[in-house]
């Protein structure tokens, strides 16, 4: 498990930001305890067999997102920008952006803006045709700035997926001898199974034709 102030992730039934989780609640089911994590899109999420120490983490976790959420001075000034407008021969002519609307890095981890908020900005950017001038260079990677979260917001940028990320992976292998292979469950580590692919091949799990032998072999 993993808590961080923008992610919760429960391997293998939930990893998402908590500005995706529209509450938690634990209930009982069948005489045990399980935690219920709902999501804004209202799919539910169960997770059973929780320490009390983890749930307890979990929940406050939850309510220190909210109350950081709700009370963001630093987020408030910096979204308290104006578009004037000039007049000229040609007509009303907008500025970009006030000068104070770039990129900060001490906002780095700002919590992110609630999305509500950001496609009103948006609009009215768009609405002026502001979207495709250089004032909103594209985001700095892993920044959650102001700046940086409007940037993402307009000009959304194509993951770029290496080769390599294309091939899903089953099985972790690990050589620990000569034609001798570990094979681990990367979503559960108490599965694992060891391949020797000598004379003759084969595998703890009994098998000599099974997908840890050709996970080795892919390998």
């Amino acid at each position: 498990m993993k808590i961080t102030p923008k992610l919760l992730s429960i391997p293998p039934y939930l990893s998402t930001s908590w500005s995706s989780i529209s509450s938690i609640q634990l209930r009982s089911k069948n005489e045990r305890s399980l935690l219920v994590i709902t999501l804004n899109d209202g799919a539910q999420v169960e997770i059973p067999s929780m320490s009390q120490s983890d749930i307890d983490e979990i929940f406050q976790a939850h309510a220190n997102f909210h109350d950081t959420a709700t009370d963001l001075p630093l987020l408030r000034n910096s979204l308290s920008f104006t578009l004037p407008l000039k007049n000229s021969e040609e007509g009303a002519i907008l500025d970009p952006l006030n000068a104070t609307m770039q990129h900060n890095p001490e906002q780095a981890d700002l919590p992110p803006i609630p999305p509500n908020v950001l496609e009103k900005i948006g609009t009215i950017i768009k609405s002026f045709g502001l979207e495709n001038t250089p004032f909103l260079d594209l985001a700095v990677p892993n920044c959650n700035c102001i700046y940086c979260q409007l940037s993402r917001a307009l000009h959304p940028q194509e993951e770029v997926i290496e080769e390599a990320d294309l091939k899903f992976r089953d099985w972790e292998v690990k050589q620990i001898e000569e034609k001798l292979y570990h094979v681990v469950n990367p979503i559960d580590k108490n599965e694992y199974y060891d391949v020797f692919l000598g004379d003759p091949i084969g595998c703890t799990c009994g098998s000599k034709t099974c997908e840890h032998i050709c996970a080795v072999l892919n390998h």
